[in-house]
């Protein structure tokens, strides 16, 4: 039977596919820094398993730990220090470091604010001056034409895809709070006519709600979701009806109509409607919400309903 792991975080799981596209760029950065330096093996052996390995195990740690979200704290620590003794290992070349250093201290701003930021620094810093006491401190910043564009090539990637993520975050934000406001508009709105016929259709007229005071005039079956909210009109007003739900959905902009409704079994009573368009967040037509009122002091036509 195949052993099933627990889901890790939702912060462990947004990290890990940006530490594995990420690491697996500076992979590639650290193969063409180390072919330009003539770097020996040990270079290659260790680039692989930083940069293609961990990512794997830094995601397996967050999903097997008893707190997921603290290990994915744990692995952005573990991230900096990896990224400072890179730097030391490679003589601290300009580009290649500062590519690292922006990358930590994006993904720990993000995650932690400037708490975490400056905890990166600090892994950062400890990665690179444990590694330099082993390796010995050596300092070449230049590097030739390929590994430069590579970095820079990363650095604005990296900048770019970390804005986008923003942007589509503030738009789902953006949506969010629309519908919120949207939502608590309609409900004061019904709740203010909660004694009269309020009704929500969708674009094509058809009923997806009907308040409770809808079954003491009409059948259930005639005023369901579902069925046409022009069948609740009179015949001779139907038009009229048609007329008006076409001008809200054209307009989007709230409207009256005095309508007569056709009573089960009843003489038709004249309401007033107030229509109001709800736009999608595209600036479609979502729903239209009929309040219906009874017109006061008005006359009802003789004779039953059609």
């Amino acid at each position: 039977m195949p052993l099933r792991l627990p889901p890790a975080h939702r912060l462990a799981q947004i990290n890990h596919l940006s530490r594995t596209v990420s690491f697996g760029y500076a992979l590639i950065v650290a193969v063409a820094l180390a072919a330009e330096r003539s770097l020996g093996p040990w270079t290659y052996v260790l680039a692989l398993a930083t940069f293609l390995l961990y990512p794997q195990a830094a995601y397996l740690h967050a999903r097997l730990a008893h707190d997921s979200k603290r290990a994915e704290f744990r692995n952005l620590d573990a991230d900096s220090i990896l990224m400072g003794a890179w730097a030391s290992h490679v003589d601290f070349a300009l580009l290649p470091a500062l590519g690292a250093v922006v990358a930590i201290s994006l993904d720990n701003a993000v995650c932690g604010g400037l708490r975490l930021f400056g905890r990166g620094l600090v892994g950062f810093a400890a990665g690179a001056a444990a590694l330099g006491a082993l390796e010995g401190f050596r300092w070449n910043p230049d590097t030739g034409p390929l590994v430069s564009a590579l970095a820079v090539v990363g650095i604005l990637g990296y900048v770019t895809a970390l804005g986008d993520v923003f942007h589509v975050q503030n738009k789902n934000l953006v949506h969010t709070r629309d519908s919120l406001r949207s939502s608590e508009a309609q409900f004061r709105f019904i709740a203010e006519h909660a004694g009269d016929l309020v009704a929500v259709i969708g674009a094509d007229g058809i009923l997806q709600y009907a308040s409770p005071s809808y079954a003491e005039h009409y059948d259930p079956e005639r005023s369901a979701p579902g069925r046409d909210w022009l069948e609740l009109v009179h015949p001779d007003d139907r038009g009229k009806a048609g007329r008006f739900l076409a001008y809200l959905r054209a307009s989007m902009k709230q409207d009256r109509a005095e309508l007569r409704m056709a009573m089960a079994g009843r003489a038709a009573r004249r309401f007033e409607c107030q229509g109001n368009p709800v736009a999608e967040t595209g600036g479609g037509l979502r729903m239209i919400v009929l309040v219906c009122r009874e017109v006061a002091g008005r006359a009802r036509d003789d004779g039953p309903a059609a």
